[in-house]
């Protein structure tokens, strides 16, 4: 019993440190994203847009990421939030078709 319950443990404590990680890559991932968005989309609607503008997106990206990613490319955006690997590319080409067509993104 007692090498079940530090399994359990150990799994638990996996868990919540996955979590936490995914939570980082969350916030920095957003923040990256929106000044890229606002960088290249610079005057398409005729209006100077904010970050505030790709938040739904941005979150949306991120938290694909954050389920796609492995737990040690999770954990190397964590430590280098500006990288951009060529894994990270085609996970974000995948979270960009699927936020797309989310049906809580409006444009």
């Amino acid at each position: 019993m007692s090498i079940f319950r530090s399994f359990a443990l150990l799994g638990f404590f996996l868990l919540v440190s996955n979590q936490s990680y995914a939570e980082a890559i969350s916030k920095d991932y957003q923040k990256n994203c929106a000044r890229e968005q606002v960088a290249e989309h610079q005057g398409i609607k005729g209006k100077a847009l904010t970050e505030e503008d790709f938040t739904a997106y941005c979150g949306c990206q991120a938290d694909f990421i954050s389920k796609t990613a492995s737990n040690r490319q999770v954990n190397e955006l964590v430590m280098n939030p500006k990288a951009k690997p060529e894994w990270l590319k085609v996970i974000e080409l995948k979270a960009m078709k699927a936020c797309f067509t989310d049906p809580k993104m409006t444009t």
